[in-house]
C-alpha cells in the first residue's frame, strides 16, 4: 500500500479558510500539513526561471496572483520529492467541499497497480470520459477526454512530480491551463466521477488576481481571453494524446457524445439534467 500525506495550500492571511478545511478534514478524519501560499511575486529562488525573464521580469501574461498559485503547486511537488516517508501527495486549495467518504477514495488510490502521474479529485464531469471500474463505492476512476482546468484537490506521485518540478523553460500561462495539456509534460493524467471533493465554494476567490475567473463566473470573452490556443501542432499533440488514451473509437464516441451534450442542454426539465450520463463511456478496467 502507497503513502500518501495531505498538503493544504493557505495564505497566512487567510485564518478563516485554515480554520474551515480544519474542520472540513478533521470530520473526515484525515491530517494534513498546512503549506504557506507564496505571496505573488515572492517565488522560491529556484523557481524563479519558470517566472522571470533575464532582465528580472516576471512574465506579463500572468497576474502576481497566478504566480503564486503556480509556485505554491511546484513549491509543493518538489516537497513530496524531498521526503522518503510519502509516496503520494493530495495537495488541496482552502475553498473545498470534502465527502465523508474521501478517505475510502484516497485508500483506493493507494492500492492503485496501474502507475499514474495526477489524479484529480474536484473535477465533475463537463466532457466524456471512460470509466475505468469502481475505485471507492460509487465512485468510478476514469480517463477525460479533455483533462479539465481547476487543480481545487489531487494526488500527485513522485514521478508526477518530477515531470512537473522539470525545467520547462518560462512560464506563460495559469497552472490549470498548462496541467490540462498532460501531452506537453507527458503525464498521465486520472480522476474521479462522481468528484469526492467540491471545489470554489466560497463567494470571493482568495487569490484577487484569480477573481471571477475562480469562482466559474467568467464570460465566454474572458474565458477565450486566457486561453492556451496552441499551434497546429500542439493541436496534433492532442490529437495524438487522445487517441493513445481514448482509443480511436473512443475518440470518435467522445466527439459524439460532447454533441449529444450540447444538444441536451437546450432542454428544459429532466432531459436536460441528465446531461452528465452521456459523458460515460466504457472503458478498459484498472480497478
Amino acid at each position: 500500500m502507497k503513502r500518501i500525506g495531505l498538503a493544504l495550500i493557505n495564505l497566512d492571511r487567510d485564518t478563516e479558510r485554515l480554520a474551515h478545511m480544519q474542520a472540513a478534514l478533521g470530520a473526515a478524519g484525515l491530517d494534513f500539513e498546512r503549506f504557506p501560499a507564496v505571496q505573488g511575486l515572492m517565488v522560491p529562488e529556484w523557481l524563479r526561471g519558470r517566472f522571470f525573464d533575464e532582465d528580472g521580469k516576471p512574465v506579463p501574461s500572468l497576474k502576481p496572483g497566478e504566480i503564486g498559485v503556480y509556485a505554491s503547486h511546484l513549491a509543493l511537488h518538489k516537497a513530496l520529492l524531498e521526503r522518503d516517508d510519502l509516496d503520494y501527495l493530495m495537495v488541496m486549495e482552502d475553498d473545498l467541499e470534502i465527502s465523508a467518504d474521501l478517505p475510502a477514495v484516497l485508500a483506493g488510490i493507494a492500492a492503485l497497480s496501474v502507475p499514474f502521474d495526477i489524479v484529480k479529485l474536484s473535477n465533475p464531469p463537463k466532457v466524456p470520459f471512460l470509466d475505468h471500474g469502481e475505485l471507492a463505492p460509487g465512485r468510478m476512476l476514469v480517463t477525460y477526454a479533455r483533462v479539465p482546468n481547476n487543480l481545487g484537490a489531487y494526488v500527485i506521485s513522485r514521478r508526477g512530480a518530477m515531470k512537473t518540478t522539470r525545467d520547462h523553460g518560462l512560464v506563460r500561462y495559469a497552472i490549470d491551463e498548462d496541467m490540462r495539456r498532460p501531452w506537453d509534460w507527458g503525464i498521465e493524467t486520472f480522476g474521479i466521477v462522481p468528484a469526492p471533493v467540491r471545489a470554489n465554494i466560497f463567494e470571493r476567490s482568495s487569490i484577487d488576481a484569480m477573481g471571477e475567473r475562480a469562482l466559474g463566473r467568467e464570460t465566454w470573452l474572458d474565458k477565450l481571453k486566457r486561453r492556451r490556443i496552441g499551434t497546429p501542432a500542439d493541436w496534433l499533440a492532442q490529437l495524438r494524446w487522445q487517441g493513445r488514451h481514448l482509443g480511436w473509437m473512443g475518440y470518435i464516441g467522445a466527439i459524439s457524445r460532447t454533441l449529444l451534450a450540447s444538444a441536451a442542454r437546450m432542454i428544459p426539465g429532466a432531459a436536460g439534467q441528465g446531461v452528465s450520463a452521456l459523458f460515460r463511456l466504457r472503458g478498459r478496467k484498472l480497478v
